[in-house]
């Protein structure tokens, strides 16, 4: 009787164990299946320490990367990425959906974090006047900060103090600024903003005036494949406040369009601050204005240095001007032209050459050989048999010079220096700088004057 009855509790015991190992199975397959169903979109070549998505109740999950487990759950957005951003190099991944943040988001002295969505068109970021800040108390502190592939609306991203940070593949959606770079101690340099849209924004992309410690820098800042389309009265697209340096950047494949819903008070770029050596290429400011009424496509300011125009660079539709210029700034440009005349030079005594003279150096053009005109006057008077010779030399990138070519002058008068004269200092491989200037007398005193002028263009 006893053994019967053990037989049966087995049996039972049996029957109940490959059940629950039954169920354990497939609670586990369904849990796999629907995984993979979630992150089927997922790049398996990024290693993501974080995935967020959100459930059909709108709740936002937190799955953990590497244990592939639920971390947590929670419906505040903001509180959320604050909780993950805990050190450096950590990589978010943002499934499709509709987050909203209820305060600033802030990314503070980290290094190497990595945000990226599912695509601008799938995943957006309410920002609800809020920012997308990333903060370095120096810029030693936060460095290599990358953020792709979200649409930012009503709101924008803060760069502060910050170095080589990334922006690629958002777009910019009704906000006021979309991308301030900014220095409160230290400098915010070589930023990449890339593929990148903005639109029905006040201002796109802003070079802010540093407060506090911060320096005016914010050079090698990269602007590639970025689109404006501006709707509001008084939108600019990029803008370098007062004493602000963007400085030996780029500005290439970028597109302005204005003058569509509003056609007064628009401006491609509003420059106030310095652009010296940053390069524009490949840009077109199109106005689409019946009635254009203040719509620029360039605005240089009172203190502002110009950058060089490049090549593509098109003003296309109905503008008030292309390039606003009331305070007169030289244009820099690949092909522009210059005069530069009667510059005087230093005369030596006795046979020795007195100081030489630079012409025509700007730091980042370069003389152009086949439009040169260089006209050399003696004035005053020479004393019976006084010789006045004047000598010229191409100066390279390299900073080494050409040979010489000697000017003589037995009476006073003007020489143009003709292609003969070019071709006997003409350089073989290399690119020129500017010209060096210097000249001599025999005599020990002279009454004699000697200026120079060139006309040409750089390149």
């Amino acid at each position: 009787m006893g053994t019967d009855l053990d037989k049966l509790k087995l049996k039972s015991f049996t029957k109940y164990a490959v059940i629950f190992s039954f169920a354990v199975i497939v609670t586990l397959l369904i849990w796999n299946l629907n995984q993979l169903l979630l992150f089927k979109d997922v790049s398996s070549a990024e290693d993501y320490d974080y995935i967020v998505y959100m459930d059909s109740a709108k709740m936002i999950i937190v799955k953990n990367g590497t244990t592939g487990r639920i971390d947590f759950t929670g419906w505040n957005f903001s509180q959320i990425i604050h909780y993950l951003l805990r050190g450096d190099g950590l990589k978010i991944f943002l499934k499709g959906g509709e987050y909203s943040a209820s305060t600033d988001v802030i990314l503070k002295n980290l290094k190497g974090v990595k945000i990226i969505g599912e695509g601008a068109v799938r995943t957006k970021l309410k920002l609800n006047g809020h920012s997308l800040i990333i903060r370095g108390e120096h810029w030693e502190d936060s460095q290599n900060n990358h953020i792709e592939g979200i649409t930012l609306e009503n709101g924008g991203i803060i760069i502060e103090n910050s170095f080589m940070t990334t922006i690629e593949n958002c777009i910019f959606a009704d906000s006021d600024d979309g991308i301030i770079l900014f220095n409160t101690n230290s400098w915010t340099e070589c930023t990449l903003i890339e593929n990148c849209y903005f639109i029905d924004v006040k201002r796109g992309i802003v070079f802010r005036t540093a407060i506090g410690n911060g320096t005016r820098s914010y050079a090698s800042t990269e602007i590639r494949r970025v689109y404006f389309e501006l709707r509001r009265e008084g939108a600019i697209g990029i803008h370098v406040e007062p004493k602000a340096d963007f400085n030996e950047g780029l500005i290439q494949n970028v597109r302005f369009w204005m003058g569509n819903t509003v056609e007064k008070n628009q401006t491609g770029m509003l420059i106030e601050g310095s652009m010296l050596n940053t390069l524009l290429q490949d840009l077109v400011f199109e106005s689409f204005a019946v009635f254009p009424q203040n719509i620029c496509g360039v605005v240089l300011g009172k203190d502002s240095d110009p950058p060089i125009i490049g090549q593509g660079v098109a003003f296309l539709g109905n503008l008030t001007s292309s390039i606003s210029n009331p305070y007169y700034k030289w244009i820099y440009g690949s092909g522009g032209a210059f005069k530069i005349e009667n510059m005087p030079v230093s005369l030596g005594f006795n046979n020795v050459y007195g100081k030489p003279q630079e012409i025509g150096q700007v730091p980042h053009l370069f003389l152009a050989i086949s439009p040169l005109s260089l006209k050399v006057q003696v004035e005053g008077s020479l004393s019976t048999n006084e010789t006045v010779c004047v000598r010229l030399r191409f100066k390279f990138i390299d900073d080494s010079l050409s040979e010489h070519l000697e000017i003589i002058f037995e009476e006073t008068g003007t020489k143009w220096l003709s292609y003969d004269d070019w071709l006997s200092i003409w350089p073989s491989r290399t690119i020129i700088s500017s010209i060096i200037v210097d000249a001599k007398t025999t005599a020990y005193a002279s009454n004699a004057k000697v200026t120079v002028s060139i006309y040409g263009q750089y390149s």
